[in-house]
């Protein structure tokens, strides 16, 4: 059944040695591509949405048929070529409204070589790190292991994402009807222009994504904007305070963060806005060098 639903030779890596999928609560799945992206599948009584899908390495239809969903209703947080690898394989596709846009100027090539040209020396370090992690402390679950980066299948066949246009456009405050769970878009700007997050007020919980996580926010790519970033941030730490227990993330190796650390994030991304924060040079991951607010936990990244 998988190889049927996967066409594994269409793509780099076989789906079911590429993803980490599995419950994490009732009617939430989340699909782990670990320490790329985390996409989640999101369960109602009438239907099922898969919030991203990821970088287009694997199928990502297979992890999802295999949770029990078909076809889901597929939401992007945003167009970066990470989150939208695996759109075509699936019939519905909503992102913000002035996603669109940046899917017409398409996943510069050069920065998908950039990305995979960075992963030798990043999957050298997170060696490193479980190696260290399983002598002294076990923090790192199987949702956090990386698998091996198909570097020969990329430099033999290419690596291209293509996303279509969306079959529908969302806006700030619009709700997504699942049957007996809403969510509700909160259009969140800075680190991508079209970033929304997704609010399940009855259950309190956020979907962030790109918003917030622990470790490097990235908010240097093109379509990016500290000021919006900070504006953003705020409203959610302010709107949302004491109305979320937990919020779900998308990158780095921990899928979820305590609510107050919208807060944190929120304070931090002001004073980088207001030229309070002390800023050093730093790498940036994939692309030039950028300049970086650490604050131990996490970072924010601004263009040099």
């Amino acid at each position: 059944m998988a190889d049927q639903i996967s066409g594994d030779a269409e793509f780099l890596a076989d789906a079911r040695q590429w993803f980490w999928r599995g419950p994490i609560e009732p009617g939430i799945a989340l699909i782990a591509e670990p320490g790329h992206v985390f996409s989640w599948l999101i369960a109602g009584a009438e239907r099922s949405l898969l919030l991203d899908t990821g970088l287009g390495i694997a199928d990502i239809r297979e992890p999802v048929a295999a949770l029990g969903a078909d076809q889901p209703l597929v939401v992007n947080s945003h167009a970066h070529f990470d989150h939208v690898g695996g759109n075509a394989r699936f019939d519905e596709v909503a992102m913000h409204e002035s996603a669109p846009d940046w899917l017409q100027s398409g996943t510069d090539p050069e920065l998908l070589d950039a990305y995979a040209g960075a992963m030798p020396e990043l999957s050298a370090a997170w060696r490193a790190l479980l190696e260290l992690d399983r002598e002294c402390a076990f923090l790192a679950g199987p949702e956090a292991v990386p698998r091996p980066w198909p570097q020969a299948a990329i430099a033999e066949r290419g690596w291209l994402i293509e996303p279509p246009a969306p079959t529908r456009t969302l806006r700030d405050g619009d709700v997504l009807d699942l049957g007996d769970r809403r969510l509700r878009v909160i259009h969140t700007p800075g680190h991508a222009a079209e970033h929304i997050c997704l609010l399940d007020e009855r259950a309190g919980i956020l979907w962030a994504q790109d918003q917030v996580y622990y470790g490097p926010l990235l908010i240097f790519e093109r379509g990016s904007s500290i000021q919006a970033f900070a504006c953003s941030t705020r409203r959610l730490a302010d709107e949302l305070a004491g109305a979320v227990r937990t919020v779900y993330t998308a990158h780095c190796l921990r899928y979820s963060v305590p609510p107050q650390f919208l807060g944190e994030v929120a304070a931090a991304a002001e004073a980088v806005a207001a030229g309070e924060a002390e800023m050093a040079p730093a790498p940036a991951l994939f692309g030039p060098g950028v300049r970086a607010a650490d604050y131990g936990h996490f970072s924010i990244l601004v263009p040099a």
